[in-house]
Formats: C-alpha cells, sequence, structure tokens
C-alpha cells in the first residue's frame, strides 16, 4: 500500500514540474509514459525484437525527399536570333532578355526564375501588341514565344516547390517535434503555402499576369515563412514518432493491461495509478500534440491533393508527399485509435472513468 502511494504521488509530483518548466519534446513524453507504466506494471514494456520493430516503423521525412537531380525539370530558353533581338530593342523584352544573359541572370535561383518568367509573359504581349501594330511580321514570332512560354510556366513554378531551398527545409528537415502550442510561423506557414500553389494557377485562365515589385518580395517573404515553420516536416516527423512509438507499446500494452485485476468490475489501487498515468501523459500531453497535428493535417489536405494531381511536379516528389501525407498519416491515425481502444477496453473493465482523481 506504502508503495502504491508513493507511485501515485510520483505521477503527480511530475505533472506539476512539467507545468513549471514548459513542455517536454513528444519524445521526452513517450519515455515519460512508457516508464511509469512499466514501473506500476512491474513490466519492461519495450519490444524485444529491434528487427520487427525497425521494420514497422514509419520513415522520417528526411530520409524519404528526393536527390535534386531526381526533381528539377528542364526549361529551355528562347532561341532568339540576331535580327529578332534587334527587332526587340525597343520592347521591354529586350531588355529583360539582355538581363537574362548576363552571369547573374543565368545563376538565378527558383524563385527568382519564376518572377522572371512572369516578366517576360508581360513584356512578350506588349511586345507582340506594338510588333503587331506596326505590321512587323515579328509580331508572329513573338506569339510563338509567348505561346512556348506559357506552356511551360508549370515547370517553372514545379521548380520552385520542388528545388527551392526554403521548400526542402520545409517538407523534409522539421528540426523538431511539433508541440501542442507555440509552433513557430506555423499558421502564416499554411498560408505560405497555399500562396506558392495558388501561383500554379496564374496563367491557366489569364495570358497576362501584373506582377509588381512588391509581389516579388512576397514570394520571397512566403518562402522565408515556411523554411522558418518547416511545418509539413514537423507534421509529418511528430506522426512518424506517434506512431513508432505507440505501435511498439501497445504491442506489449496490451496483455499487460489485460493481467490487471478488476474483479466483477472492482477497481484496485494498481488499475487507479494507471488510469492516472494514462490521464497525465497520454491525455494531458501527447492528445493535444495530436491534436494540433490533425488540424494542421487537415488544413493542407486540399493542397496535397492538387500536388499529387499537378503533372509538372515529379514522381519521385509526389511519392513523398504521398507517404507522408496520406499512407503514414493513415498508419499514424490507426495506431493511435488503437491505443486508445486498448485503455477504453482496460477502463470500462474495471469501472473507472478517464480523468484522474
Amino acid at each position: 500500500m506504502v508503495n502504491t502511494m508513493r507511485l501515485a504521488g510520483i505521477v503527480i509530483a511530475v505533472g506539476f514540474l512539467q507545468g513549471c518548466f514548459g513542455a517536454p519534446s513528444i519524445d521526452d513524453t513517450m519515455d515519460e509514459y512508457t516508464t511509469r507504466l512499466s514501473r506500476v506494471l512491474d513490466k519492461p514494456l519495450s519490444q524485444n525484437e529491434p528487427s520487427l520493430t525497425a521494420r514497422r516503423n514509419l520513415a522520417l521525412p528526411s530520409q524519404t525527399y528526393p536527390t535534386l537531380s531526381a526533381l528539377g525539370n528542364n526549361v529551355t530558353t528562347l532561341n532568339i536570333n540576331i535580327r529578332e533581338f534587334y527587332a526587340i530593342q525597343d520592347c521591354e523584352l529586350g531588355r529583360i532578355v539582355a538581363e537574362r544573359n548576363t552571369a547573374l541572370g543565368k545563376t538565378q535561383l527558383p524563385s527568382q526564375r519564376l518572377q522572371y518568367e512572369h516578366r517576360v509573359l508581360n513584356a512578350l504581349v506588349n511586345c507582340e501588341a506594338r510588333l503587331d501594330a506596326a505590321d512587323n511580321p515579328i509580331a508572329s514570332t513573338m506569339a510563338e514565344w509567348r505561346k512556348q512560354k506559357q506552356a511551360q510556366y508549370q515547370s517553372v513554378w514545379a521548380n520552385v516547390v520542388q528545388t527551392s531551398t526554403e521548400m526542402k527545409l520545409g517538407l523534409s528537415m522539421a528540426g523538431a517535434p511539433l508541440q501542442a502550442s507555440e509552433n513557430k510561423d506555423a499558421k502564416p506557414s499554411v498560408n505560405a503555402l497555399h500562396f506558392i500553389n495558388g501561383l500554379a494557377e496564374t496563367l491557366k485562365h489569364e495570358s497576362v499576369v501584373e506582377v509588381s515589385a512588391s509581389d516579388s518580395g512576397e514570394l520571397e517573404q512566403q518562402l522565408q515563412i515556411i523554411a522558418s515553420s518547416r511545418l509539413p516536416a514537423k507534421l509529418w516527423q511528430t506522426q512518424a514518432i506517434l506512431h513508432n512509438r505507440l505501435a511498439s507499446l501497445n504491442h506489449v500494452l496490451a496483455p499487460a493491461l489485460n493481467n490487471v485485476q478488476c474483479k466483477n468490475g472492482i477497481t484496485s489501487d494498481k488499475a487507479t495509478i494507471l488510469r492516472n498515468v494514462f490521464y497525465l501523459y497520454f491525455i494531458e500531453e501527447i492528445q493535444p500534440i495530436a491534436s494540433t497535428l490533425n488540424s494542421y493535417h487537415y488544413q493542407l489536405q486540399p493542397l496535397w491533393k492538387e500536388w499529387l494531381e499537378n503533372t509538372a511536379l515529379s514522381a519521385p516528389f509526389k511519392a513523398h508527399i504521398r507517404t507522408h501525407a496520406n499512407d503514414n498519416f493513415a498508419q499514424y491515425s490507426a495506431t493511435m485509435k488503437a491505443h486508445v481502444t486498448l485503455w477504453q477496453d482496460f477502463l470500462g473493465r474495471c469501472n473507472l472513468s478517464p480523468t484522474a482523481n
């Protein structure tokens, strides 16, 4: 009885200390959760077959992001001869093409290339109209260039999504798992991803898009938010950790709980302490993180669906998205549900509510 009371006191004290010193990481919480359950049950709750655990584990996003060589789209440049080049000198297009031919222009970042393509398309339309009004036969050449650039636009946009350093950080390098709250730039990151996605639609219904200097700066700002937050990578890392840890725990915890005596529905001190551990760690610490994860997942799900259907994005990139946003999320959800069901069965058998005393 003394040991039972001591265990109960430890559980309550740990919960109090966590409140004082801030939220632990999800791995720390899972360590504490497993350790407390193991002590109350007087039974180790770790897998004895590491190979089985490894096969069942979900991959982290940093382990599945494709190499750069598998992602980039080759976008051909305009083939302009000398006669055509001189014909466009009175148009803004001539200056833009000249910029592209400089050393700096040839080393553009993917986002800068997308902004360049916007400028070229606008200049092409304006130049085409001017030459056409002057009955210059090169106007028809301008029309062909415009069609070429419109056809290439999705590939240029896809390069921003797939090969930008900021996007790679956001989609693969979590840095740290998700927290229940205080996830830096998380909500702005959702908006930033939808902003980037919206750029893919730019030329589907309009031949010309007005892009101001502030719009160009907006693209860079949104990419920085994605790199700062790394929200998708955090979601996918966290769901992998929760699945991997809980799947292993479920396997050994189920028979251990079945061995706890609650004859005729009458609870015991051990059952009560187990319920308290479940409440303090899973209900109070783990579920809020899962709830935050699920909320952001569903906010981003329409975007992932669009990307999986976009033919400009590469198959390896879409496989990365599908693995984490669809397949791994489904496995994580099933594992969470199995853990809750395991405890519901135990609490029902012992006639206990899920809240701690």
